[in-house]
C-alpha cells in the first residue's frame, strides 16, 4: 500500500474527530475537557462544509452547525469535512479552520497579545500557538482512546447516532459518565501522546496501536509527505446515505 493509499484509507478518522467535536460542542453546550489540558469551550461558527461521495453542503452563517440543513445533511450521511472553530481556553480566545481530511489547522487568529513589537511579543505569539497545539492534542487524543476501545461502540457512537436523529433518546448524563470511565481507565498521572500540528496528518496513517481486533491491520509505516502534484488521490470512503440512521460511524 503506497502514501496516497494510506492516507485515502485514513480520512474517516479526521471526519469522525470533527463530527466528535460537533457532537460534544452541542451535547455539552460548548463546555469541553481533557485529561491533560481541563476545561475549555469549543463551538462551530461560520462556515462548515459537509460531504458524501460527490455530494457537498456549505453551510455559512454565525453558528451554522446548528441550522436544521446541517442536521438533514448528517441524516443523509454527509460528514463534515471542513470547519470554522471558537476555542476559549483561560480566557483566551481563538479562532481557527479545521480540515478534517487532513488534521490541519488554518487561519488561526490568537489572542491579541499585549507587548510591544519586539522579541518578547513574537515569543508570546508563539507560546500562544504551543497552548492550542496542546489543547488540540490532548483532545485528539481523548478521541482516539474512545476510538480505539470498546466505549466507541457501546456509548459514543449510539450516542452521536441519537443526536443525529434528534429524537429526544440522547442521555448525556450517560454519555458522559461512560466517557469519563473510559478516559479514567488509563493509568493516573500518565502524559498522552500531543501530537503538534504537523504531526496530527502522520498519526492518521500510522495510528496508534490499540484493541482494534475488528480493524483491518493498519498500513505500514511511512513518513508523512505531501503527494506528488501528479498523482489525484481517489475519493475519501465515506458512510453510505441512510434518510434515517445517518452516517455509518465505523466500529472498533
Amino acid at each position: 500500500m503506497d502514501l496516497v493509499d494510506s492516507i485515502e484509507r485514513g480520512r474517516f478518522v479526521g471526519r469522525e474527530f470533527l463530527v466528535w467535536m460537533w457532537f460534544e460542542s452541542e451535547v455539552l453546550e460548548g463546555a469541553l475537557e481533557t485529561r491533560t489540558e481541563g476545561s475549555f469551550e469549543l463551538w462551530p461558527e461560520a462556515a462548515i462544509t459537509l460531504v458524501a461521495e460527490k455530494e457537498q453542503s456549505r453551510l455559512k452563517g454565525a453558528i451554522p452547525s446548528s441550522q436544521p440543513e446541517a442536521a438533514e445533511a448528517l441524516r443523509q450521511g454527509k460528514l463534515p469535512t471542513q470547519a470554522r472553530l471558537r476555542v476559549i481556553k483561560d480566557g483566551l480566545e481563538y479562532a481557527l479552520g479545521f480540515t478534517a481530511d487532513g488534521l490541519t489547522l488554518s487561519s488561526v487568529r490568537i489572542p491579541a497579545t499585549l507587548k510591544a513589537e519586539n522579541d518578547e511579543q513574537f515569543e508570546e505569539r508563539m507560546d500562544l500557538v504551543e497552548k492550542l497545539d496542546r489543547l488540540f492534542g490532548s483532545l485528539y487524543s481523548d478521541f482516539l482512546v474512545l476510538r480505539l476501545g470498546a466505549a466507541w461502540d457501546q456509548h459514543v457512537a449510539p450516542a452521536i447516532r441519537a443526536w443525529i436523529r434528534d429524537d429526544g433518546s440522547i442521555d448525556v448524563a450517560a454519555y458522559v459518565r461512560a466517557k469519563k470511565d473510559a478516559l479514567g481507565r488509563k493509568k493516573q498521572g500518565a502524559e498522552p501522546p500531543r501530537p503538534n500540528l504537523s504531526a496530527l496528518a502522520r498519526m492518521v496513517v500510522n495510528p496508534p496501536k490499540g484493541p482494534m481486533a475488528e480493524e483491518p491491520p493498519p498500513p505500514p509505516r511511512a513518513t508523512m509527505k505531501a503527494p506528488p502534484k501528479a498523482v489525484k488521490a481517489a475519493p475519501a470512503p465515506v458512510a453510505k446515505r441512510s434518510a434515517k440512521k445517518g452516517p455509518k460511524l465505523r466500529g472498533r
